[in-house]
């Protein structure tokens, strides 16, 4: 190996390089806010016309191809990212710290890959979570006071090449998945609301699962290096060495966020107390895309945050179709997420390997 040194990462990269100001003279921008990106992966950008509509205040930070994007609130929640397909004008929230790699001294994938090592983020995370803000943050002085173990600039492009083909196949899979998930949905549409018969009995929902909420979990419970994930309302949050539940079920968001649904297929998991969780459930599938089509963000009755409430579940009506058409379904979904659970696997190990 050739000769890496210790530096900061202020020394790499320029901070928050660019703002938009009234001296910009754009007409439009593209904007992207904090939540609406996870692990690189961007959900919305919302177009703005600077003269008639009414532009978000936090919309400032003009960002350019290969800035990195990093969360300044609640890193645990992971809303980072690369811009490597930046489109017109794009803007992004002060939420985010903003970095450009200086060329000369850093390729910023290996930048990229750096700042988001789970290790990383857990240390970002512990700091914001000390933060005396009213939620857990960070400040971009913590981001640029970390330090680095830098190789040669040839070297950090030969590892970043690497890390970004296991990404290739972590996305390919990821994609193929989704695929599959909607091939499934596709079906159950075709014979369960398409094909639905009025002389089908109608009943409702809860009859068909046990429903119950997640559990707290103590903060030093959480561990980098724990054996189990521990999930929340959007997926995985961290790892602990304990676990709640070890069976096939399915698991929504209770509070917070409303309207993902997941399951979780006879794996040890922790689910937090912002989770509901169903579990002997008859006809599985049926069940989990019931779910995915009653949309239960609808079904919200907070004031002062999204709330969703298990008797309200229980209540969504469903048409029951005859036994063989259920167990036709179960039959094809189950066969489709064999394949889906297959794919999760490799991607765990190809996360894995990227990491280590």
């Amino acid at each position: 190996m050739t000769e890496w040194r210790e530096c900061k990462l202020k020394e790499l990269a320029d901070f928050n390089p660019d703002s938009l100001t009234a001296k910009s003279k754009l007409q439009f921008i593209n904007y992207l806010d904090t939540g609406n990106i996870t692990k690189g992966k961007i959900d919305k950008i919302q177009y703005f016309n600077l003269l008639t509509d009414k532009v978000p205040s936090r919309a400032k930070r003009i960002v350019k191809k290969n800035d990195i994007i990093y969360s300044a609130v609640r890193p645990n929640q992971e809303h980072y990212g690369i811009i490597k397909n930046p489109v017109e004008n794009m803007v992004v929230s002060t939420g985010f710290v903003v970095l450009r790699a200086k060329e000369d001294k850093c390729y910023s994938d290996f930048l990229y890959y750096f700042l988001t090592l789970p290790e990383n983020t857990e240390y970002l995370s512990n700091v914001a979570e000390d933060s005396t803000t009213a939620y857990p943050s960070i400040t971009p002085d913590i981001i640029m006071d970390m330090d680095i173990s830098l190789p040669p600039l040839p070297e950090q492009i030969a590892i970043a090449e690497v890390l970004s083909s296991l990404d290739d196949k972590i996305d390919l899979l990821t994609k193929q998945n989704k695929t599959l998930e909607d091939l499934a949905q596709a079906y159950f549409r075709k014979w369960f609301i398409e094909d639905a018969s009025d002389k089908w009995e109608e009943i409702p929902l809860g009859q068909l699962f046990v429903i119950s909420s997640g559990k707290g979990l103590k903060k030093e419970k959480f561990t980098e290096h724990g054996q189990y994930r521990v999930l929340g309302a959007n997926g995985e949050i961290g790892k602990t060495n304990e676990y709640l539940f070890n069976e096939r079920l399915i698991y929504t968001g209770r509070v917070g966020t409303l309207g993902n649904v997941f399951i979780v297929d006879r794996e040890p998991v922790w689910l937090s107390d912002n989770t509901l969780v169903f579990r002997n459930i008859k006809y599985f599938f049926f069940v989990y895309f019931s779910l995915k089509w009653a949309n239960l963000a609808d079904y919200n009755v907070g004031s002062t945050q999204p709330l969703i409430r298990q008797s309200d579940i229980k209540e969504i009506r469903v048409f029951m179709p005859d036994k063989e058409r259920l167990d036709s379904f179960e039959n094809l979904a189950n066969s489709i997420f064999a394949k889906i659970n297959s794919n999760q696997k490799q991607i765990q190990l190809l996360q894995k390997l990227r990491d280590t």
